[in-house]
């Protein structure tokens, strides 16, 4: 795993004993987009979800031919701009880089343009350092 990355299921297990809701997350789900395919009931049972099963082949229209143990590339691939923004606020990103992100995706439009916004706002980089303080 390179530097600044954590195994998918690791990455998993840190999302797993996080809170459930925050406000800005919940917030862009109520007024601007709520993923229609969302596993689970609440963003963090989904965001668990996500990063475990991306290790597996997958099932369905989420198959894959090889398994992806990177949390790096996980949240690069990630198309839910609400899943983007709980990520940050799980791990602890400053809310006022939070609420920036929140501001630029709900004006971004399409769900492509708004989760490509919120990684420039947030980068994996912003994740991984939050995390990497979380988990120690």
């Amino acid at each position: 795993m390179a530097f600044g990355d954590f195994r998918c299921r690791d990455f998993a297990r840190l999302l797993a004993a996080r809170e459930d809701h925050y406000p800005v997350s919940d917030r862009y789900i109520a007024m601007v987009h709520d993923s229609p395919d969302k596993t689970g009931s609440d963003e963090r049972e989904h965001m668990v979800a996500w990063f475990t099963d991306n290790e597996t082949k997958g099932a369905g229209s989420y198959s894959r031919s090889e398994g992806n143990a990177s949390a790096r590339r996980c949240y690069g691939r990630l198309q839910n701009a609400a899943s983007l923004l709980w990520i940050a606020e799980a791990v602890g990103i400053p809310a006022e880089q939070v609420s920036c992100a929140y501001e630029a995706a709900a004006a971004a439009g399409d769900h492509r343009r708004a989760c490509a916004t919120i990684r420039k706002v947030i980068p994996w980089a912003d994740i991984a350092r939050a995390a990497s303080a979380l988990s120690r």
